[in-house]
């Protein structure tokens, strides 16, 4: 394969999934390490790419070329929040544990932020969650089977259901969509909430990590019911309203 097509399959392969690793990159282009370093080298000196820790990522001119799904719009708004909410959900991740988290551009947050030296199983459905864990080396991820839904950066289907007979997460971190009262918490995509209520009795404690913007609205489907909840991660500019039905509830809350 000459040196230009590799360059094409590796740019295409990183626009795809904005990090890749070394070791996909050498499945993906049939070559050596030696080849695939100088052509890292390459793409790199040219500002295509960036190195980061297990492989590479696509620079910033790369991202207004991301297809145009719902999914990749949400994961820049409110962006330093979902940050910050990454990180202070840390507090509940605790060595050894066996963690459901679903799909979503702040739980994608959550995985970022763990430390890669815990010892985790990480249950999801979200890809870009595989992603963000690929290069910590001591969590043990398992994906959710079933069709891929690009659009959500998830998977969905019946397989899913069946998965939770043989799995037993003891805590469930989850984002939303929207979040009230009357509806609790509100999610884009309609057939991936079909085993939402299987959850539920699975696990109990739901552990919400959602920025302000996602409270007092409502969008397409119901998931959970409000009192489901049990603790919120969210940030300083959530209402006063909500901090009082926090309250009421007795939901634990924390501001990133």
């Amino acid at each position: 394969m000459m040196p230009a097509e590799r360059y094409e399959l590796i740019l295409n392969a990183v626009k795809r999934k904005q990090f890749i690793s070394v070791d996909e990159l050498v499945f993906i282009t049939k070559s050596s390490r030696t080849t695939l370093r100088r052509d890292i080298n390459h793409l790199t000196q040219t500002g295509k790419i960036k190195r980061i820790t297990g492989g590479i990522s696509i620079v910033e001119p790369f991202d207004k070329k991301l297809p145009e799904f719902p999914y990749n719009r949400r994961m820049n708004i409110n962006k330093q929040e979902k940050i910050s909410i990454g990180k202070a959900a840390q507090q509940f991740i605790n060595d050894g544990d066996v963690i459901l988290v679903l799909n979503g551009t702040t739980t994608c947050q959550v995985a970022h932020q763990i430390n890669p030296e815990k010892h985790l199983t990480i249950i999801t459905n979200g890809i870009d969650i595989v992603s963000a864990l690929s290069v910590k080396p001591n969590i043990e991820v398992i994906l959710l089977g079933g069709l891929v839904k690009y659009n959500h950066s998830m998977t969905i289907g019946p397989s899913i259901y069946n998965m939770f007979d043989e799995l037993h997460p003891s805590k469930f971190i989850t984002g939303a969509g929207g979040i009230t009262e009357e509806k609790g918490i509100t999610m884009y995509d309609y057939i991936g909430t079909t085993y939402f209520g299987k959850i539920t009795e699975m696990i109990e404690g739901m552990i919400v990590v959602a920025d302000h913007s996602k409270f007092g609205r409502n969008v397409l489907v119901q998931a959970f019911p409000f009192k489901s909840i049990r603790k919120v991660v969210t940030d300083e500019k959530v209402s006063e309203e909500y901090i009082n039905l926090f309250k009421k509830y007795d939901i634990e809350y924390f501001i990133a």
